[in-house]
């Protein structure tokens, strides 16, 4: 059993830690008390309780997810891979761990190992044979900060429907417990067909047509459209320029009262 500390759109989900292993002793106490830390959000706090209980139970892999999630949001993310990488080491199937490995080296602005790690996600999601992660549609690629805003950045595992999105960059609000609005690059099946029906000459069929678009809740803006798709650090930086108020809209529609 894994229970674990986890986010979901930045809802924080406080699991007390599976007794797995290691009996009634310091070390548990010192999960338990890691696991208070983390609900009152003393995340370094948190983190040197969970280093004393991996003393004795280094392998166990709540352990080494929650104290990796701690060290991360302590901003201390060297401890946070290291971590985390050992629990990938161990797991094979522990799809979540690379995600959050994504995340981090992001943040290290690591980009091969990001990489690597992604191409390992996505392979695992092919597969099928995780059933947690084949019913997932998206995961958490990116947290991060700018203009004065809280983003929490989801890539969809495939181009799917008729408003096929690739991905979401949700602006949090201050407690980063609710979304304010979210900019997205998508590739919608309607805009498809008339791109293809008006364009001399026609594009190729298996060409696809992106838009960078926000939703407010004063209505719609789009930012730019896209004969060849953007890649994920291509698409951040054309969100981070629009927080910064450096990328206006080439487009806007005012929502209806």
């Amino acid at each position: 059993m894994k229970a674990r500390l986890g986010v979901g759109l930045a809802v924080l989900l406080f699991i007390t830690v599976a007794r797995a292993g290691f009996a009634q002793s310091a070390a548990e106490s010192a999960a338990q008390a890691g696991n208070s830390l983390m609900g009152e959000k003393k995340y370094c706090q948190a983190l040197a309780q969970y280093r004393i209980a991996l003393t004795t139970a280094p392998s166990a892999s709540a352990l080494l997810y929650n104290a990796g999630f701690a060290a991360y949001l302590c901003h201390d993310l060297a401890t946070a891979t290291d971590l985390w990488e050992r629990l990938r080491r161990q797991d094979a199937e522990d799809w979540q761990v690379r995600a959050k490995l994504i995340q981090a080296y992001q943040a290290l602005e690591k980009l091969s190992e990001r990489d690597a790690v992604r191409s390992e996600l996505f392979d695992m999601w092919k597969r099928g044979g995780n059933q947690d992660l084949a019913g997932q549609l998206e995961y958490c690629r990116d947290r991060f900060d700018v203009g004065g805003e809280k983003v929490m950045a989801y890539e969809h595992f495939e181009l799917k429907g008729d408003r096929a999105l690739r991905y979401v960059f949700s602006v949090m609000d201050e407690s980063g417990e609710k979304e304010k609005y979210r900019i997205s690059l998508g590739s919608y099946e309607l805009d498809n067909r008339m791109w293809h029906e008006m364009t001399k000459p026609r594009p190729p069929d298996d060409q696809r047509l992106f838009h960078l678009d926000g939703y407010y809740q004063w209505g719609h803006a789009t930012y730019g459209m896209y004969t060849t798709e953007p890649s994920y650090d291509e698409t951040r930086n054309l969100v981070i320029a629009i927080l910064e108020k450096k990328l206006d809209p080439v487009s806007t529609s005012t929502r209806s009262k």
